[in-house]
């Protein structure tokens, strides 16, 4: 499984999201043909993988979780309905 960024290919998208939210970090991804969105606010975060073909599996949420949160990736929630899941970080200030 390979994570390839195709932030660029959202940039219209993203500046206006950029500017009308508190996120201050947002990249696109693909893992095959899913799509996976990284938003970052403060020091919480948000994934969401989805596929309009088939549902997100059990190890493409582990690899996301991994690659993108890391060593934070145990704490994250995860909300998984049929094509679309969200893996949430908040922080405990």
């Amino acid at each position: 499984m390979q994570l390839i960024d195709v932030t660029n290919s959202y940039a219209r998208k993203i500046r206006r999201e950029l500017m009308n939210t508190p996120v201050h970090f947002i990249k696109v991804f693909t893992l095959g043909n899913s799509k996976v969105v990284f938003k970052k606010k403060n020091d919480d975060a948000e994934i969401i993988i989805s596929n309009k073909l088939r549902p997100i599996t059990e190890k493409e949420i582990e690899f996301v979780k991994e690659h993108l949160l890391g060593e934070k990736a145990k704490q994250a929630l995860i909300t998984a309905r049929k094509n679309i899941t969200e893996i949430s970080l908040k922080s405990h200030k």
